[in-house]
């Protein structure tokens, strides 16, 4: 009697594991699916609820964009060029220089910038930006806005420079070409810094796995 009753305690128990581990998935199920639908509602409302650095993005949208409003509309309030030219070389000045040592950091973990070799005198450039558990917080709204921009911005540009050559405006052709040369150097710079980011994860992703394995085997 004592055996059996034994046996059937056994038996009952590992129908008690297999129900626990049952449990457990449908609570994993539940947590992941639950986590993915969350992820899907912040993204859904990201774009009207507030990011992580709001001034650094408010302040790259608005210069990008009153740099274009003052091209487009200033003839409405002023025919002086030398006054246009002045305001708009402020604006675009103010872009570049926050775009490159403001926005791109925060927004996207990127940095860039030019160093002149004393004896060569070569100007080479010179890369920063963050690891890849530090790219994960990076912010997918500011990242989306941030290169929409920094693509965007230079196809405007270069529209505006089609137009006013057109037109023998030669005066607003200067501008455009002004805006364009500071819009690219940061489209390329940002997008060498990114293609070196991109390598040195994979790198180490690389030396990773082949550490793994040489430990695995030796």
């Amino acid at each position: 009697m004592t055996q059996r009753r034994l046996k059937r305690r056994g038996g009952g128990s590992g129908r008690e594991v297999k129900q626990r581990e049952a449990v457990r998935r449908r609570m994993a199920n539940t947590t992941t699916g639950g986590a993915e639908e969350e992820e899907d509602n912040n993204n859904n409302t990201g774009m009207m609820e507030s990011t992580k650095h709001p001034t650094a993005l408010l302040v790259h949208v608005v210069f990008k964009c009153s740099a274009v409003l003052v091209y487009v509309f200033c003839n409405w309030f002023s025919d002086d060029f030398v006054i246009i030219f002045v305001l708009l070389t402020l604006l675009l000045t103010m872009d570049f220089w926050w775009t490159k040592n403001v926005s791109g950091r925060l927004l996207v973990g990127l940095r860039y910038w030019n160093e002149v070799e004393e004896q060569s005198g070569e100007s080479k450039w010179q890369f920063e930006s963050r690891d890849a558990d530090g790219m994960r917080l990076v912010d997918a709204t500011e990242k989306r806005i941030f290169w929409w921009t920094i693509y965007g911005a230079p196809l405007i540009w270069a529209f505006f420079l089609t137009t006013s050559l057109t037109k023998l405006n030669f005066n607003y052709a200067l501008v455009c070409l002004m805006a364009l040369g500071m819009l690219l150097t940061n489209t390329i710079g940002y997008m060498k810094c990114s293609k070196d980011q991109r390598e040195q994860i994979s790198g180490l992703a690389q030396r990773g796995a082949l550490s793994f394995l040489t430990r695995g085997y030796f």
